[in-house]
């Protein structure tokens, strides 16, 4: 029976294999766009494009993956996991790709999508050190990029013989960074990452060795029972993310399985964000049905100190913050805060693994080499003080026919804080998956490497409850959206009194071909903020209404045209401002050339910042492509991509941004972009992007 159904699925997957190929450049940007544009929160674009292309050079193979491969891949959902894993124990392995079809979370154009990044080829070739080299594969990359006209820090700069007092930043306006990989299949990777932010200096200043940021990451895994082994950077998520997460994850979104974190470990650390990783050594070993894992990491990070008289050094002794997503060395100021806190972690973790699920545990304790004040304000008044903590979580992720379970209960020793997190993926039909959370974090819980689901970036001070939803009416059609509601049993910033909010999302698609599809997506925020009284402040309800439409045609296989429309309005203390905004994209991808195009022009309406407007455009790889609509003017963007080889990419971009000035500016000089040190004059800023990738393999 299983046959007859096969040779049929055999024959119409001969049309899905019609496509024509995609680039990997292509395709990590498809699925960028597609998690950036349904997702609310700040990713790590650098480290989640890197773990893309890692899956395009080393697919999935579906018969031997196991629950946290599967869980972990981004372009598989929850759902399509437990139903791989419920077809693979009822039927065994698959015998073609295109078996997919019958599992009721996957249509023909998922299975399109994630054809590059999956396979059932059972060969296994077996690590050997002598064809490492031989065979291992290279990769050279580097990003210029820079704006005009030149901000105020630079000009100033140019300037220092008339006021060397004045703020300033010490290098020139160009953003570099360079870097190296090395990938020996599934079992070794290296490489050098080197990074300079526009107004940092370059073999000068406070850097005379070149970059302000370098970064070495070794990794081996799944040699034997060492199931990874990391020197230099790496990056540790476990759970849920409350006890020890030093990455980026999705948020609320109309995907509505990005509620769950997939974390499994350690991993290599490629991304460019400063201080946000950890620097030392960790193994983890697979022994029968339990990993042991433990790692050691020592590093300075950024901060921002007090200056004190009273020690013997004169050195500052007491930090107001941490910028463990920092790294910008501009100006004197910034330069200062520049690694003057050293920063000690150590920790283990052990997970039993077992036929329907794992149970995890993670503990870990830092060391920081001066002590962290919050801010003196009373939303602080509970949040962490101190040089040193530990934390302990456990945490556990059960698949059941088709219900994923899962969660984590985290302990931190500041205040005997606790944080929790449970949550269930369910898949009741083929037309219907729901997803639920409930979370519980106390006012008092450590956030510092901390990435715990809900509506705030920190996993403190919040009780939430979501409830999200995907309904497919037809094959045309799916219908998903969830519903927030959350409260703070604390205050928090910028509200001086208990609060609650609430958080709707709605989205309908529509695709009745492969060269054409729309949707249409509704959200309405209600929080609670701070409005000015006669002595003290007073709490106000604000709502924050959005709409967007979007439609995305193929006029041939190179060709594909891509226009939205998107509106929204921010009432606060019965006053309503509004923001637009309009754009048409069209994007050209001949088959085997060796040009690719991309364009945009766009218009908005801001008439506040609240009513900002984010929108994905085409960027270079690695390079980040969420740009902020906070202002009323156009904007235009052309990006190139040229392979005159098969080894060698080059991509150039070019963008402007025109602001709308204001009627009551009488000449266009006053009007300027920007603030501080940043800010230019006139109301055009322009950006050059240059990007050069070389391969060996």
């Amino acid at each position: 029976m299983r046959f007859s159904w096969l040779i049929f699925l055999l024959l119409l997957g001969s049309s899905i294999s019609s496509l024509y190929a995609q680039t990997d450049n292509a395709l990590v940007n498809e699925y960028i766009e597609r998690y950036i544009e349904n997702s609310i929160d700040q990713i790590d674009i650098q480290q989640f494009a890197s773990d893309m292309l890692y899956f395009f050079d080393n697919p999935i193979n579906l018969n031997k993956a196991t629950a946290d491969v599967l869980f972990a891949a981004p372009f598989i959902t929850s759902f399509q996991a437990l139903d791989i894993l419920n077809h693979r124990k009822k039927f065994g392995d698959f015998l073609s790709l295109y078996e997919l079809q019958v599992l009721e979370s996957f249509t023909t154009s998922d299975i399109q999508t994630i054809l590059p990044f999956i396979t059932l080829s059972n060969a296994v070739i077996p690590f050997d050190m002598k064809d490492v080299f031989h065979n291992g594969s290279h990769q050279f990359m580097s990003l210029a990029e820079t704006n005009r006209p030149k901000n105020k820090g630079t000009l100033i700069a140019d300037t220092l013989a008339v006021d060397r007092s004045a703020s300033h930043y010490a290098g020139s306006p160009i953003y570099n960074n360079l870097r190296y990989r090395f990938d020996y299949k599934r079992y070794i990777s290296m490489g050098i990452n080197a990074e300079k932010d526009a107004g940092e200096s370059f073999f000068s200043g406070n850097n005379p060795k070149g970059y302000d940021y370098y970064s070495f990451y070794f990794e081996a895994k799944n040699l034997g029972k060492l199931k990874t082994l990391h020197l230099g950077d790496f990056q540790a998520n476990f759970g849920q993310g409350l006890t020890l997460s030093t990455g980026l994850a999705f948020g609320k979104s109309s995907i509505i399985t990005n509620s769950k974190r997939n974390f499994s470990g350690f991993g290599a650390y490629r991304s460019l964000r400063e201080n946000a990783y950890l620097r030392g050594g960790a193994i983890a070993f697979q022994v029968k049905n339990i990993e042991l894992g433990a790692f050691v990491s020592s590093k300075n990070i950024d901060g921002n100190a007090v200056e004190t008289t009273d020690t013997i050094d004169n050195e500052p002794d007491i930090t107001t913050t941490i910028q463990e997503d920092g790294g910008l060395h501009r100006t004197p100021n910034e330069i200062v805060d520049k690694h003057i806190i050293h920063d000690f972690q150590t920790g283990s973790y052990a997970v039993l693994k077992l036929p329907f699920g794992k149970i995890g545990a993670v503990h870990y304790t830092r060391k920081l080499g001066r002590a962290f004040i919050p801010t003196d304000r009373p939303d602080n008044a509970f949040s962490f003080s101190g040089s040193q903590y530990s934390k302990t979580g456990t945490y556990y992720d059960f698949a059941i026919k088709n219900i994923n379970i899962y969660g984590e209960v985290s302990y931190s020793s500041f205040e005997n804080a606790i944080a929790q997190v449970h949550g269930a993926l369910i898949g009741l039909s083929k037309n219907a998956d729901f997803s639920v959370v409930y979370r519980n974090y106390d006012k008092s819980f450590i956030t510092l490497q901390s990435n715990g689901f809900g509506e705030n970036s920190k996993a403190a001070n919040e009780n939430g409850f979501y409830v999200g939803f995907m309904l497919r009416p037809s094959k045309q059609i799916s219908v998903l959206g969830y519903y927030d509601l959350f409260k703070s049993p604390w205050l928090r910033f910028q509200a001086d009194a208990l609060s609650s909010g609430e958080d709707i999302w709605a989205e309908i698609n529509y695709k009745p071909s492969r060269s054409f599809s729309a949707y249409y997506r509704y959200r309405n925020e209600q929080k609670q903020i701070n409005i000015n009284g006669e002595k003290i402040n007073k709490l106000a309800s604000y709502s924050l209404t959005r709409h967007r439409i979007h439609m995305s045609y193929s006029l041939s296989r190179s060709i594909e045209l891509r226009n939205r429309i998107e509106w929204n309005s921010y009432t606060l203390n019965r006053e309503t401002s509004l923001g637009s905004f309009i754009y048409q994209d069209i994007v050209y991808k001949p088959l085997f050339a060796k040009v690719e195009c991309s364009g945009r022009i766009a218009y908005a309406q801001i008439e506040r910042f609240a009513n900002r407007i984010y929108a994905f455009e085409q960027v270079p790889l690695y390079d980040y492509p969420l740009y902020t609509y906070g202002f009323s003017g156009a904007r235009v963007f052309l990006l190139t991509r040229f392979r005159p080889t098969s080894e060698l990419d080059i991509w150039f971009r070019y963008a402007i941004s025109r602001h709308d000035v204001p009627l009551n500016t009488l000449r266009t000089p006053t009007y300027s972009i920007g603030s501080g040190l940043d800010e230019t004059m006139g109301n055009n800023r322009q950006t050059f992007t240059l990007q050069v990738r070389y391969k060996i393999k």
